[in-house]
């Protein structure tokens, strides 16, 4: 019989366990030291290491938004977070149709807004299944605080999936605790429901969660307070919103970096380049992180070992050649294998930046290049800038937003397949400041609203906004200029009611798609309509 430490054996068992219907390629040699037909909530929710692995399953399976690790869910390259960014005022996906280029097409049977939807709700079942069985008084918890901790890091969790559904699709069932049995008769709740019960959670969450941030994906009590700003926003509770925005800006854990920072600091660069190298993420020097996903390389369980960014949002060189035939671009340590499947759109590469091109850090050649340099040793051209043609500006030269990739980072072993191996912020306290910003705002506080922004200008080694030039839209602006790709971008512009309206500002291709009425929500799955079979299931309106 093998011999296992417990806590790995039930970590292995909690992540098969949550995971169902996945649950029956679970049963594994690597389970032997228990008998098979003990394997049972029962017998590894009894003590703080069952639900401490409990946790982590749901934290993988929440991870996944991010990077493609979720088992079971049809998560790819093309279908995480970068999916949020396709078909918004900052881009489109290269070929005008798929992924939003062309919103006419979506529709109950769509393939992204089921697997969205099918990924939420494996996290809310994950969590509710933690936060009921934390209710079982023969828990062996081994501190009295234990108890609470785990029921707030799920309660979040919980919290952070209602985000992205009542956003992305409305008011939708609310579901507060385990099920046991068969369950066909979900009914939608609204919207406002949904928002107050995510509030509840994260106001519980934000009681009980570690205070210390140690700066490793834990979920923390600022992530709580994070986006309990974000949530009060949307119920128009703007006081509350700036409370929870200081809470985290206040905390002396949080600053913005302002310096040079970790082991690429002696690189040409700036303190935003900085900010996306290689494990700088979760550097001890780096105030401004709240919470991450992490990604190990070559690890088990390090989520697939890489995100996608690079080759999402990076020019698809490869095509492109020099005057006597060669190829322009060879693929090294500082250029990756990106291969363009979103098109920035002139809003992001141009229109953003006109008032500080050349001055904010955030549009410097390290984070936004333009200019690419023939780099085939073989050419008689090498060392000249490419000059494309009108057909290569669709897909294979436009600007290249490095925080996408790990130049001079790609660890030792490395696949130059497109992926990177860099931790991805989830939350971080630039995001509090805009937060904080926009509650100001709305409370008809153009003042500290500029103040909270120029904080964040400010270390751009942008100009100031004054006052008087802050709106909702240039505060859109400045999310975009700080916070591109890490924010699902169609996510903010759904939750603010301006999807519609910026898409036909800056998306020529995605733009006259829209149909307002309609595109401003995603449908409800009709797998999910047809499967309710003991009570009505609405969908959302001209979907059907």
């Amino acid at each position: 019989m093998k011999t296992y430490n417990s806590i790995y054996n039930k970590l292995i068992f909690a992540l098969c366990m949550l995971m169902a219907p996945m649950i029956l390629s679970c049963e594994d040699d690597i389970l032997e030291e228990i008998p098979r037909s003990f394997l049972s909530p029962e017998t590894t929710f009894v003590d703080t290491d069952g639900f401490r692995a409990g946790l982590v399953g749901v934290y993988s399976m929440t991870r996944a938004l991010f990077v493609p690790d979720a088992p079971g869910t049809a998560w790819s390259d093309r279908d995480d977070l970068m999916s949020l960014n396709y078909g918004t005022d900052i881009g489109w996906y290269w070929d005008r149709k798929n992924f939003f280029g062309d919103y006419s097409i979506i529709n109950p049977t769509t393939n992204y807004p089921s697997r969205l939807w099918n990924l939420l709700y494996i996290i809310i079942k994950d969590a509710n299944v933690i936060i009921t069985r934390a209710e079982n008084e023969n828990v062996a918890w081994d501190q009295p605080s234990d108890k609470d901790e785990v029921i707030a890091e799920a309660r979040f969790y919980r919290a952070f999936a209602y985000r992205y559904l009542v956003y992305h699709y409305g008011g939708v069932p609310i579901i507060d605790g385990e099920i046991a049995g068969v369950k066909l008769d979900f009914v939608r709740a609204s919207r406002d429901q949904v928002l107050d019960f995510m509030i509840a959670d994260l106001q519980f969450a934000s009681q009980n969660l570690p205070v210390e941030n140690p700066n490793n994906g834990r979920v923390v009590k600022a992530a709580a307070d994070h986006l309990l700003a974000e949530t009060y926003i949307s119920t128009e509770d703007y006081d509350l919103a700036i409370q929870a925005a200081s809470a985290v800006i206040d905390d002396g854990q949080y600053e913005l970096m302002n310096d040079r920072f970790g082991s690429f600091a002696g690189e040409p660069g700036d303190v935003f380049w900085d900010l996306f190298r290689y494990r700088n993420q979760n550097d001890p020097a780096n105030t401004e992180v709240i919470w991450t996903a992490q990604i190990e390389f070559n690890l088990p369980g390090g989520a697939g070992s890489f995100n996608r960014t690079e080759r999402a949002w990076g020019p698809f060189m490869d095509p492109v050649r020099t005057p006597d035939g060669l190829q322009a671009i060879l693929r090294d340590e500082f250029w990756g294998r990106p291969v363009g499947f979103i098109r920035p759109s002139v809003y992001l590469d141009s229109t953003i930046w006109e008032s500080d091109f050349d001055n904010d850090i955030r549009n410097s050649p390290h984070n936004m290049q333009r200019e690419f340099v023939i780099n085939n040793p073989e050419s008689a051209h090498f060392g000249e800038v490419i000059v494309p043609t009108e057909a290569q500006k669709v897909r294979n030269v436009f600007v290249y937003i490095k925080k996408a990739s790990m130049p001079m980072g790609h660890p030792q072993g490395y696949d130059p397949g497109g992926n990177i191996y860099n931790d991805v912020y989830i939350f971080r306290l630039a995001e509090t400041y805009l937060l904080r910003a926009e509650a100001h705002l709305k409370n008809g506080d153009n003042v500290n609203a500029a103040n909270d922004i120029n904080v964040v200008r400010s270390r751009a080694n942008a100009t100031p906004v004054d006052p008087g030039n802050v709106d909702i839209h240039y505060l859109l602006d400045e999310r975009a200029r700080e916070l591109v790709i890490e924010e699902p971008r169609q996510l903010t512009l759904r939750r603010v009611g301006l999807l519609g309206e910026r898409i036909q500002m800056y998306n020529p291709v995605s733009g006259p798609t829209f149909t307002v009425g309609r595109d401003e929500l995603l449908p409800i799955p009709q797998s999910e309509i047809d499967a309710n079979t003991e009570a009505e299931l609405t969908q959302n309106p001209n979907y059907n």
